[in-house]
């Protein structure tokens, strides 16, 4: 009988048993072959493994943590009602009184109880990991997780690719070995980069870690694994250049050449993805980002997919126009708005409209602040603190410009005509806190207070924010525009607890702002809040105001400058008036301290009565601060006052977010023995609001 026909290396594709080795002789079996073959098989998997494990740990501890905060929160609603209850019968026949600061005379330390030990160990964990920056120049700056997590990611693709890499004949890391393991371990990377990317982000889902945060947590470890990646793929073509490329693996053949230019794309990227050159051309870095993201994936399934590993890649393009086919189907709801009839009969129903009757509108809050206001879109749904990315036609540069926004607006409850039951509403409209900056922003202006008509895309809601629950004590920081993040979660709590019972003992508010005019759009938010405050909770709310006391002067120039970017002839009156109220509301240079309780708030500003016109404001439980904030001060009074659990939220400028971080990085492990707070820190990205 005939043997089999001798190998060819001219009469067919190169095959996966090609690339691994190309034999001399027929007949005189390399016994290297068997064991690469099962390393370039086996070892990716084994990578991918250990990193879905990683995902699973963070998915299992997002649970837990979110059982025990919901535990908690409902055991705290249970002790409220008994105390109530108890309190009742104690006072019979007594007037009862709202209560605001009753509680704040209750012991919260007391002596060390090693049953705690857990929970110092937790902060000591949170404190050490999340707080602790280490700084590059004035550009980067990574906590001591995001070093840890990219060193482990690191060493787990690089000792997977180099381990078991001495050939049966001696010779120590042999390219006959890495080379072919380096390449399948970059092809199998994709699908988490892909994962870590998406704005539908389902790792985002499972742990809990938000996408688009001050540290970016998830873009950060995308971007970590695309230069990792990069390596491997260095790695990859330095050792077949080192064997050769000949025969079938020439970079005459097509698919072979495909491997250099998925190369040449995501060097591309990598490069215009730091950071100074990200955020100066942000616009063009989102076109180029897409362009160069779709020739590397495409390049990298071509070249795999000849040698038998193109399955890696289903998943990652899978995922990619899954996530744009949501994002497209998202868009489109947006443009399903409800019917704005008048009659009661129908206003219970609903219909279709793109671009319904009611158009969103900007208004004027001050020099550097406009508002944006959108009609809800019939099945758009969101959580305090959610954000979504905006884009304009006809505004917009671009099809591509879209900016992620915070919605500074929640979901109110109304009366259910058929149970009588407080139920929540869908109803009413999403509010934008924008800052005015050079771009998208300074655009909108012309179309202040309905000077031109304008269509808006919604994309959204974003974002996973932080869930306060179960928390003893909630600070709530912000600065500047970030009071559309922190505001939202503010008046969401008040309202949890006058439906539900108390979301929290003590709830802290605080607001940096360099003009007291700024303050006009969310005085009427805060007053109706605070009003009828519930008596089961401690409130305090902190204004600081950070600029001169010439707001007056401020004001004049600030309508001249908007008067030069929309025209004098298209400033109404209504602007003038604006304009007109936010002098007429300037609290002088000596404010009134409010009537809420409080701690000390770490300023040294002084406090004295206000203009009669602001004393319905003032009365309320707020105090206002013509000065800098103390923030080591306050939030060491803060978590003085705090026990158990302790959620410290901020959104604003980097530096505010890096003083808010410095001042809470310390462990405190006797202070906790003794019932002092564990500290959740949330970092929003500033500008989001």
């Amino acid at each position: 009988m005939a043997g089999p026909p001798p190998l060819s290396v001219t009469s067919h594709l190169p095959t996966a048993v090609d690339i691994y080795h190309i034999p001399v002789d027929p007949q005189a079996p390399n016994p290297d072959r068997t064991i690469r073959v099962a390393h370039a098989h086996t070892y990716p998997i084994h990578v991918w493994y250990f990193h879905v494990s990683l995902i699973f740990l963070a998915t299992l501890a997002n649970i837990i943590g979110l059982g025990l905060g919901y535990y908690r929160d409902r055991r705290r609603r249970q002790q409220s009602k008994r105390r109530a209850l108890t309190d009742a019968i104690q006072t019979q026949g007594v007037e009862p009184s709202i209560r605001v600061e009753g509680l704040e005379q209750e012991e919260t330390r007391g002596p060390i109880n090693l049953w705690r030990t857990p929970c110092a160990a937790l902060n000591t964990f949170r404190a050490l990991s999340f707080r602790w920056t280490i700084s590059v120049g004035q550009l980067y700056s990574w906590n001591i997780a995001e070093v840890v997590l990219t060193a482990v990611y690191a060493a787990t693709c690089f000792t997977w690719v180099l381990v078991n890499t001495t050939s049966t004949d001696g010779v120590k890391f042999d390219p006959h070995y890495y080379a072919n393991i380096a390449g399948t371990t970059a092809a199998i990377q994709f699908p988490l980069l892909v994962a870590l990317g998406m704005k539908n982000n389902i790792i985002s889902y499972l742990t809990g870690v938000g996408l688009d945060k001050q540290q970016q947590k998830l873009v950060f470890l995308h971007r970590i694994v695309a230069r990792v990646m990069l390596v491997l793929i260095g790695l990859h073509a330095g050792g077949r250049i080192q064997l050769g490329l000949t025969g079938p693996i020439a970079i005459t053949v097509p698919v072979i050449r495909a491997g250099p230019l998925a190369a040449t794309a995501l060097t591309l990227l990598s490069i215009i993805s730091i950071r100074p050159i990200r955020d100066r051309a942000y616009e063009f870095f989102l076109i180029a980002h897409l362009v160069l993201g779709v020739i590397c994936v495409l390049s990298v399934y071509f070249h795999a997919g000849s040698l038998y590993f193109g399955h890696f890649l289903w998943p990652a393009i899978l995922l990619w126009g899954l996530d744009r086919a949501l994002r497209l189907f998202r868009i489109a709801l947006s443009t399903v708005a409800k019917d704005t009839t008048s009659s009661e009969s129908a206003s219970r129903t609903f219909g279709v409209h793109l671009f319904a009757a009611a158009k969103p509108r900007v208004e004027f809050l001050s020099a550097d602040f406009i508002l944006l206001t959108v009609p809800r879109p019939r099945f758009f749904y969101w959580r305090p603190g959610q954000s979504v990315y905006l884009s304009f036609p006809g505004v917009s540069v671009s099809p591509f410009e879209a900016h992620p926004f915070t919605i500074a607006a929640i979901p109110t409850y109304d009366n259910d005509p058929g149970s009588g039951n407080e139920v929540k509403s869908w109803t009413g409209e999403l509010e934008f806190c924008m800052r005015v900056r050079s771009g998208l922003t300074k655009r909108l202006l012309p179309y202040i207070d309905g000077g031109k008509d304008f269509n808006v895309f919604l994309d959204g809601p974003y974002n996973s924010s932080p869930v306060l629950v179960g928390y003893d004590s909630v600070l709530l920081i912000a600065g500047g525009s970030g009071v559309g993040f922190t505001l939202p979660l503010f008046l969401d709590l008040l309202q949890r607890t006058k439906k539900d019972g108390p979301a929290c003992r003590r709830l802290t508010f605080v607001w940096t702002v360099r003009h007291f005019d700024k303050i006009s759009w969310i005085r009427s938010k805060l007053s109706s809040a605070l009003r009828n405050p519930p008596p089961n909770i401690i409130i305090n709310v902190h204004l600081f105001i950070t600029g001169s006391a010439k707001t007056k002067v401020q004001n004049f120039n600030m309508t001249k400058e908007i008067q030069e970017v929309l025209g004098e002839d298209s400033k109404s009156a209504q602007d003038e008036k604006s304009v007109e109220d936010a002098v007429t509301s300037k609290v002088d240079d000596t404010l009134k301290k409010g009537a809420g309780s409080g701690s000390d708030s770490g300023s040294s500003g002084s406090t004295s009565p206000a203009p009669p016109g602001d004393r319905d404001f003032l009365a309320l439980p707020i105090e206002i601060h013509q000065s800098r904030a103390n923030f080591d001060e306050l939030l060491k009074n803060e978590v003085a006052l705090a026990r158990d659990n302790m959620s410290v939220n901020v959104c604003g400028p980097r530096a505010l977010a890096s003083v808010v971080q410095t001042a809470v990085r310390y462990p405190r492990i006797a202070d906790i023995l003794r019932g002092g707070p564990i500290i959740s820190l949330h970092v929003e990205a500033s500008g989001s609001g």
